[in-house]
This record gives C-alpha cells, structure tokens and sequence, in this order.
C-alpha cells in the first residue's frame, strides 16, 4: 500500500453572513441552569469582554451557532441533493458489483445487505432469493451513514484483513478507497473532512443580540390535546438577527465546491433549517456569501502575521462586515477587510480576492 500525504493544492476562504427568518433555537442541553432562567436555554459560548482598560474584562455569555450545527445541516442537504440528481444502482448494476467480488467477499456482502435490508423493509423475502435487491439503494454519490456494507470508511491496517470485503466492495461499485462525493468532501471515520467552518457569531451590536423566551405547552401524544400544567419556557433567537460565519474549503475540485454551494442554498431557499422546532416553522434562515479568497499555498513561506496586525490596527481599513473582533481569528479578520479605496489586502502576493 502506497502511503500518501497531506498537501495543499487549493485553499479558499469565505465568509458568509447568515439572517434570521423566523425563530431560531440552538439548545444549550442539561446543565444550562447556570446560563439562563428559561427552562430551555439556547446555546451560548463564554468569551471575555475588553475592559475599559484595554486588558481582559469580566467574563460574558454569548449566543452563538456551533460551526458542527451548520456543518451537519449543510452536509445532510448535499447527500439529499446528490441522491435525488441520480437513480439507485438497478439490480442488474449491483449484480455486476457483486460479480467482481471472489466468493468469500461476495457471501459477507451479500449477507450483511440482505439483513439490512429486511430489517428495514419488515419483508422476509421467501419468493425470490434476489427479490431483496430491490430493495437494496446504493447510490454512487452518497453512501448510507446508517448501512455497515454502504457506509464510506477507512480501513486502519488493524483490521484490513477481517474487513477487506468492505474495501474491495467500495472499490467494486467505483467509489474506490476515496469515499463517495459528500464523504470527499465532510469527512467519514478515520478520514477527516476537507471543509471548516467557524462558529456564527451575532453582528457586533451595543445593545447585544436580542432573545425572545417563549412559552409553550407539552402535547400529549394520546389525546393531541395540552397536557395540562406542563408549561414551559424556552429561549429563542428572533428573526432579523445577522450572523456570520468563515469556511475554510482545502483541496477541493470545482465540481466538489458545487456540491458545498448546493446545501448552502438549500439554507437560502428555506429548505433547510437551522436548529430545533423546524416542523413549527423555526430555523429558516437566508445566506449570502461576502467574498472568497484563495490562498496560494506560499503563504506558509512569509510572515503575512506581521501583515494581519498592521491591518487590524490601521484606521484606514474597516471590516466588510459588522464583525465582533474578539470572535474570530486574526487572520480571517484582516482577509474581511478593505482600505478606504475598497482594495483587500494581497498578504504580499499570497491571496487573491476572486468575489
């Protein structure tokens, strides 16, 4: 086996600013008693104000949407996307997978999907011994995260003999050893994903980021009335309120960097939700991309860190965004910013600014 390395061939990073449509709630789960009144709070990260002093202040509770938030919403709607641009493998396509297999693979593929199959179906499957591939959808493009024989993973050399069928199955149906097209791209176990992104963070604001505490009701599931006394409180984000967040996109093809842009515009189209209660209408939200800066890879040649701090402390340049300075890197920040002719800062060559 060939051992490869990690190199760069392509980094882009982007900003985005995401605005609220409806209410949005994050939980901030068990043991947020400390954080809010509400019987359910919404996230918040603890950061440390500037004091009037210039030196670290007290400590303060900001909301915030976790990057893995938007990280899995936006991977989800890939794979929805993908499978729904092409069909499942026919039966005829699977039995010509199949047939590249020797005998061994073939029998623990074979047996391993017929059980997934009729454990998800219900159907036992008496008529026909390969009646059960018609239910069998394997997709090229996204595998199943759920299915142990569909499921994209890397074999460690621990355990390569015991699974090779698993390997040689992916290579059977041209996924290879690379995973499918989502997987390239988010990452799958032992294989670390190929796209960042950074906690949103409100618009800097005087006033803070406004939070709404609704009251709701338990339904009980038998009679789909209230359950009576069961009243509570939960915090939510109104609509209106302007988030931003960066990506960060590592080697990825134009034809990848698509597929990313197809679940942030489900974002935009409302068909993808952001956060809990969607079915009640919470978690819509709007995304527009501010700019895209590739970084060419000789940037780790130059010390653009004394760049980014005379950016960060001239007057002259000012963010493209109402950004909390204190919320995200250095380095993402001066990328964000302009001189009073509108001109980005070049890091000496090394990045180019490409919307």
């Amino acid at each position: 086996m060939t051992v490869g390395h990690e190199r760069v061939k392509d980094l882009e990073v982007r900003l985005y600013k995401l605005s609220t449509k409806s209410h949005l709630r994050v939980g901030a789960g068990e043991g947020s008693v400390d954080i809010s009144a509400a019987d359910n709070a919404i996230i918040r990260a603890l950061v440390y104000e500037t004091s009037e002093k210039g030196g670290e202040g007290q400590p303060a509770r900001v909301p915030y949407i976790p990057g893995s938030s938007l990280h899995g919403v936006i991977r989800s709607w890939v794979e929805k996307a993908l499978r729904s641009s092409v069909e499942p493998f026919t039966v005829a396509e699977l039995e010509d997978s199949l047939d590249k297999l020797d005998e061994d693979d073939r029998k623990q593929v074979t047996e391993k999907a017929k059980d997934e199959v009729k454990a998800l179906t219900g159907k036992a499957y008496k008529d026909k011994e390969d009646d059960w591939m018609k239910d069998w959808q394997v997709y090229l493009g996204a595998c199943d995260p759920m299915s142990d024989v569909d499921r994209c993973e890397r074999i460690s050399a621990r355990e390569v003999e015991r699974r090779r069928w698993k390997e040689n199955w992916q290579k059977a149906i041209e996924r290879g050893t690379r995973g499918c097209k989502v997987c390239r791209i988010f990452g799958y176990t032992g294989q670390r994903g190929r796209v960042k992104i950074s906690p949103a963070f409100p618009r800097k604001t005087e006033s803070g980021i406004p939070i709404d505490i609704i009251t709701r009701v338990a339904i009980n599931r038998l009679t789909g009335a209230a359950d009576e006394g069961k009243l509570f409180d939960m915090e939510a984000i109104p609509p209106g309120v302007d988030f931003y967040f960066f990506t960060v996109l590592e080697n990825l093809e134009p034809e990848e960097k698509d597929d990313f842009e197809m679940g942030i515009r489900a974002l935009s189209l409302q068909l993808a939700t952001v956060g809990a209660h969607s079915t009640i209408g919470f978690g819509m939200v709007e995304v527009e991309r501010l700019f895209k800066a590739k970084i060419d890879k000789s940037v780790f040649q130059k010390p653009v860190e004394d760049e980014v701090e005379a950016i960060l402390a001239d007057a002259t340049y000012t963010r493209l965004a109402p950004l909390d300075e204190k919320r995200y890197p250095r380095f993402f920040l001066a990328l964000a910013s302009e001189d009073g002719s509108g001109k980005h800062p070049g890091f000496d060559g090394t990045v180019t600014y490409t919307e």
